[in-house]
């Protein structure tokens, strides 16, 4: 199966979750439900789908209905919380996090939800936007190809992102040799793939 054929199919199990599971109506009875990542930016290469839940709400008793809600839509196996409301990791969003993770036709799924607030998200999307503009029919296929080469790497989502394949492509990288070259430069990160 081709790379962009797989994440055609992953997207489309994304759009049942969504829609046919009732994720999105579930969680718009909470606040706005916005999914980002790799699935707007139509480039799925595993079963991770990265949503928002943007509200004003500081409580967290809400957001235990909200899982409740969640694991109705999906069954899960596993659902992990966090509370991030006062930033304690500054990596990670101000808000709180469900971690859900479920076995939907017949694969495992990673769905996150973070809630943040309306001022937080809008610079999320700010920043997404500028993302998604320097996205095109030349470098995708790229990108596409090189996730699907590293994501099962060890340290894939722990020390180095989708973002760094994304920044790499933009700036000319064509191989993993060369994401290499990059995240020991860019990152200061060792690694021979």
């Amino acid at each position: 199966m081709s790379d962009r054929t797989l994440s055609e199919a992953i997207r489309h199990e994304a759009d049942r979750i969504l829609n046919e599971h009732g994720l999105m109506a579930a969680m718009a009875a909470y606040g706005q439900p916005v999914v980002q990542g790799s699935y707007a930016l139509d480039l799925m290469t595993w079963r991770d789908l990265d949503m928002y839940l943007v509200t004003e709400d500081r409580s967290t008793s809400w957001f235990f209905e909200l899982g409740k809600a969640i694991s109705e839509c999906l069954q899960p196996s596993k659902m992990s919380y966090r509370n991030e409301s006062n930033g304690e990791s500054a990596h990670l969003p101000k808000g709180l996090y469900w971690g859900t993770y479920a076995k939907l036709f017949g694969q495992a799924w990673k769905i996150d939800v973070w809630a943040i607030d309306s001022e937080q998200y809008k610079r999320k999307e700010e920043a997404f936007a500028l993302l998604q503009a320097r996205l095109h029919d030349g470098n995708r296929p790229v990108i596409l190809a090189l996730k699907n080469e590293l994501y099962r790497h060890a340290d894939y989502r722990k020390r180095f992102f989708s973002v760094d394949i994304y920044e790499a492509v933009f700036e000319g990288v064509q191989s993993k040799e060369q994401f290499s070259v990059w995240l020991e430069r860019h990152r200061g990160l060792t690694y021979s793939f």
